[in-house]
């Protein structure tokens, strides 16, 4: 079965469009997905001679060509001597195709959306408060709340704070961050990824975990407390650990998900580890978010060299986790 999913074009300036048009036509990607894309006109057509899969521009998403690849054009004009920069205008395109996108999946016409690279400065330039597509789409959604966790073939990381200044950090965390954040990862692993009873690994936020309280108190004074408390609500939770001994001594066996505290905590290791092909999932949303787990990549744009590994693996675990979600619905 071939899920419809929605993809927005990214930073039209960056690899975005090349990696969409490369997953595309995919083999393992035409087997399971039906894609829409949402992108300006034109873009896409640069990469179209390497292909014998034609573009079809579509202004309903109910006409599909299931052997094209359909586009749904969105606000945005597309210049290609402006590649490889930032801009308002390439900002302003993502977001636009952002927002299309978005609400084909709140209103049915797809299963899911997968995101393509967006530059947060040039969305910063367009106008745009947001730091990522994790907050924008948020909002978006209607969602309260929203978690970001990266996935790879041996690990998963969800974050405590996502993209937040690391002099921030410390007076961010807070005992009920952390087992909101140990929640969402419970119901995701069980709803999308299938797993009835996760086991997780949370990280402490200072060297070797504090250190006894040598090296910092907030493992002692929150990270702690907030794991005791998942625990009593019946959560297999184990922690603190010290990062860095963690990490070197994982093992897949052991544990379905590790909290990291912030972003570089946990996600250096699972890239390091991923080869590529990690993917990044928002957890919380109403709605399936998947994207790859790199950037735009400005300084490769438009020379056909981008690996479009990730955003392969991430049209491909959108499918599955709208299928482990229809599952656990039928529960």
């Amino acid at each position: 079965m071939r899920h419809v999913v929605a993809v927005s074009i990214g930073d039209i300036y960056g690899i975005g469009p090349e990696i969409v048009f490369k997953a595309c036509v995919h083999p393992s990607v035409r087997e399971r997905v039906q894609p829409i894309v949402f992108s300006p006109r034109g873009v896409l057509e640069s990469f179209a001679p390497s292909s014998n899969v034609p573009i079809n521009y579509i202004d309903a998403t109910r006409n599909l060509q299931p052997d094209s690849i359909n586009v749904f054009e969105t606000a945005g004009k597309f210049e290609p001597e402006a590649i490889g920069k930032t801009s308002a205008q390439g900002g302003g395109a993502a977001i636009a195709a952002i927002e299309a996108a978005t609400a084909a999946v709140l209103n049915g016409s797809a299963e899911a959306i997968v995101t393509a690279p967006i530059s947060k400065e040039s969305i910063a330039l367009a106008g745009s408060a947001y730091r990522g597509h994790t907050e924008m789409l948020r909002d978006l959604s209607g969602a309260s709340e929203v978690m970001m966790m990266l996935v790879s073939k041996t690990m998963r990381v969800s974050l405590v704070t996502i993209h937040t200044p690391l002099r921030d950090v410390p007076n961010l965390i807070t005992e009920s961050l952390i087992l909101d954040t140990i929640e969402m990862s419970v119901r995701a692993l069980q709803n999308d990824f299938g797993i009835p009873q996760p086991r997780l690994a949370v990280l402490g936020l200072n060297p070797h975990a504090g250190d006894g309280g040598y090296l910092g108190p907030e493992e002692q004074e929150i990270v702690t407390p907030a794991i005791e408390e998942a625990k009593a609500s019946g959560h297999a939770v184990s922690g603190p650990f010290a990062a860095d001994a963690f990490f070197s001594a994982y093992s897949t066996t052991s544990f379905d998900c590790i909290v990291a505290m912030y972003h570089d905590q946990g996600l250096i290791p699972l890239k390091m580890s991923a080869h590529g092909k990690a993917v990044n999932v928002s957890c919380g949303l109403p709605i399936v978010r998947t994207s790859p787990d790199h950037g735009t990549a400005f300084d490769i744009a438009g020379k056909g060299v981008a690996d479009a590994a990730s955003m392969i693996e991430a049209m491909l675990m959108a499918c599955e986790i709208v299928e482990h979600r229809g599952k656990a619905q039928e529960r």
